[in-house]
């Protein structure tokens, strides 16, 4: 199956980022596509692993996070899990996952499965924590390429 890319346009139509932001995450190195990545305009290209990239920084920015929280947590879940950016992943290897704060480390964040009574622990304590369901990031990319037509 021959994979599809998308111009910076069309990525932003589909992850409801504008094009100044896919830019600006290009620029910082957050969000790299994987086709000409040196190029301006109709010259770079996203795959759609670079579309889940967008997909989960969007979400992170919605809920609150500032950009480099937001960048710490992305660079946290390629290399924790990076079967997440992956097209095609099996259901069963989907997690429901958790982002904690801690302030008092060195690392704004942790990662973990998301977990009731530590979540509740966590808020208790005054923590911020940020259910990240990774079924629904794929949901959600899925449902924008459907609206997209694609």
């Amino acid at each position: 199956m021959e994979e599809k890319f998308y111009t910076t346009t069309e990525a932003a139509e589909i992850t409801n980022c504008s094009r100044r932001q896919l830019q600006y995450w290009r620029d910082k190195g957050v969000v790299v596509p994987t086709v000409n990545t040196t190029g301006k305009g109709r010259n770079v290209y996203y795959s759609i692993a670079d579309l889940l990239t967008l997909t989960v920084m969007h979400y992170l920015l919605s809920v609150g996070l500032s950009f480099e929280v937001c960048r710490e947590a992305l660079a946290m879940l390629q290399d924790k899990e990076p079967w997440l950016f992956e097209e095609f992943v099996p259901k069963k290897k989907m997690k429901k996952l958790m982002l904690i704060s801690n302030a008092s480390q060195e690392k704004y964040l942790t990662l973990a499965e998301f977990d009731q009574e530590a979540a509740l622990e966590a808020l208790c304590q005054g923590q911020t924590v940020i259910p990240f369901w990774c079924d629904r990031v794929h949901q959600q990319l899925r449902d924008n390429l459907k609206n997209f037509g694609s």
